[in-house]
């Protein structure tokens, strides 16, 4: 599957799965996809893509800069679709939904890092020494880098998490992220069953979005929405 690393931009591309090609071609051989008379799928070309909207604001509430990046469906995205929605008898709770964002810090080799099998662990670990904890006057149960959108936006065959925004600061209460500190990745994850902030991406990190390194300083915070858009040519 390519890369879809692309930044800040306004046209979104499609993409598609190798998983999903490969769906294709059991409907197809079972008679569930029409060809025109040019041999051509009448309804069966679908376009998949997820994409992050960044925007970073200060403390006075001017807008400092926004992004739009394009994600990269991990293998764990991939296979939480089709144990979704096949009944293979797998381990996967119908209950697990896709509904968190999270931030992840940056280190010298997060951008090779960011294939297909990045796990949510390895995400986790990134952002660990970046909002380092206990550092900065945070007490480190109180730093949570991941918020839930309780009602995802579904419309058109697209869903839409957020926007949610995370806040940088050294005050009472819990903070998102550490002054001072770098975000250099977005990663979607399961929602929390409470809808609370909570520390770590919950299982399946289902993409992960490398984008332009946002520092945030104090009070500075960072609107996430993420989009993910599954159509058909006869959508």
């Amino acid at each position: 599957m390519p890369a879809m690393n692309i930044r800040r931009t306004s046209v979104v591309a499609g993409t598609g799965l190798a998983a999903l090609a490969g769906i294709a071609a059991v409907l197809s051989s079972a008679g569930l996809l029409v060809a025109d008379d040019a041999g051509k799928a009448g309804s069966s070309v679908l376009s998949l893509y997820g994409v992050a909207t960044v925007v970073h604001t200060g403390a006075d509430g001017a807008v400092l800069d926004t992004q739009q990046v394009h994600n990269r469906l991990l293998d764990l995205g991939e296979d939480f679709i089709l144990q979704q929605v096949f009944r293979d008898g797998s381990s996967v709770a119908d209950s697990t939904q896709i509904g968190a964002i999270c931030l992840s810090a940056y280190e010298p080799n997060l951008a090779d890092d960011l294939t297909e099998t990045l796990t949510q662990g390895q995400f986790d670990s990134r952002h660990d020494s970046a909002y380092q904890r206990g550092g900065a006057g945070i007490d480190p149960i109180q730093t949570r880098v991941c918020l839930t959108d309780d009602s995802v936006a579904l419309s058109g065959q697209e869903a839409e998490v957020g926007p949610l925004i995370f806040t940088a600061n050294t005050s009472a209460g819990f903070s998102n992220w550490v002054p001072g500190q770098t975000v250099a990745a977005i990663g979607v994850c399961s929602a929390d069953s409470a809808a609370a902030p909570v520390a770590d991406c919950a299982a399946p990190l289902f993409a992960a979005v490398d984008i332009n390194n946002v520092t945030l300083n104090a009070d500075e915070t960072l609107t996430v929405t993420y989009t993910f858009d599954m159509t058909s040519d006869g959508t």
